[in-house]
């Protein structure tokens, strides 16, 4: 399809092809008027080429929509309106699934490259500024989201007041592309995977108590003292660490939770030892500050990691925060 609305002859670039008219071109000789209505046609189409990459990338068009920030029923509307301005069939709609029909595929790859050389440069042309900006879009299991993350991003922000966070808790593995997470802690060791990743730490976990049941019962010296005191179990732990040999510790406990933060609520209402991730130990508003216990006993160390989409730029408010973390998160663990 050529656009014919202009007839100025300067205009060379007006004659191309649909497909690649949205890339810019050198307006000489168009009078303002002209120069904003086409500028506006530049913007719907590369919306609408925005928004079927979007839809594909995602699954499906509820998806995209959410990623998008408009209803479904315009980003429907917006690629029902690239297929008759195409005059083809872009992607196949069933009730159940969606995929891109041969011209779409092709479609697809051709846009996807030109989108990201767009983002790209508008990226590289925004890091001269040094500050950060946007939504920092996070998510992390539980046991982080609730006792590490506070902390990180109060002292980020502090920093980079610019960027706004958004934290998404969930234990289960997010699809950070389909989901428009920018940055997700995963715990090692991680499947392979197209996701950029970034070591954190080494984490551990260990075993804890409150000092009011301390000061009751005494302190355990060895593992064989544990026979003795009140346990608060954990449904997943067994092996342990110590002087570099794995050990697999069995202990009877009258008390079992699948929560870290049910065991720690247990522990602080001094009802026996239990436990728990090391994040863990600190108090918090309402809470104590948790007492190690046998500390040559340690779980086996495992990794936390940052992971985030793969992308040729990565977005200044994502790069901070990993750099930020990764320097404050051994403090943050060795503090409490």
């Amino acid at each position: 399809m050529t656009p014919r609305r202009f007839k100025t002859p300067e205009v060379v670039s007006l004659q191309t092809e649909a497909s690649t008219s949205y890339l810019p071109f050198a307006l000489v000789g168009i009078d303002w008027i002209h120069r904003a209505i086409f500028c506006i046609m530049q913007d719907m189409r590369i919306d609408e080429i925005t928004v079927f990459v979007r839809v594909l990338e995602a699954g499906s068009f509820a998806a995209a929509a959410r990623l998008l920030g408009m209803p479904t029923t315009t980003v429907s509307a917006k690629v029902a309106a690239l297929e008759k301005r195409l005059g083809t069939t872009l992607i196949h709609r069933t009730t159940r699934q969606l995929r891109a029909t041969s011209a779409g595929e092709l479609y697809l790859d051709r846009c996807r490259a030109a989108l990201q050389e767009i983002e790209t440069a508008e990226a590289e042309l925004a890091s001269d500024n040094d500050e950060p900006t946007g939504t920092l879009r996070i998510t992390g299991p539980t046991v982080f989201g609730r006792s590490l993350l506070p902390e990180l991003i109060m002292a980020y922000r502090q920093k980079f007041p610019a960027v706004k966070v958004e934290v998404l808790v969930m234990d289960r593995i997010a699809d950070l592309v389909a989901e428009g997470i920018d940055l997700a802690i995963r715990v090692g060791p991680l499947k392979d995977s197209s996701l950029i990743v970034r070591k954190i730490m080494d984490g551990y976990g260990g075993y804890y108590a409150s000092q009011a049941y301390l000061d009751r019962h005494g302190t355990p010296q060895t593992l064989e003292d544990l026979a003795d005191h009140q346990i608060v179990g954990f449904s997943r732990d067994g092996k342990m660490l110590y002087r570099g040999e794995i050990v697999d510790v069995t202990l009877d406990a009258p008390i079992t939770s699948n929560d870290f933060y049910v065991s720690r609520s247990f522990i602080d209402l001094d009802l026996g030892i239990g436990y728990l991730p090391a994040p863990m130990e600190k108090a918090w508003r309402g809470q104590q500050a948790l007492v190690r216990v046998l500390p040559e006993y340690s779980t086996p160390p495992r990794s936390l990691y940052f992971v985030y989409p793969r992308q040729r730029f990565v977005p200044a408010r994502v790069r901070t925060f990993i750099n930020f973390a990764a320097e404050r998160a051994e403090l943050l663990i060795s503090s409490r």
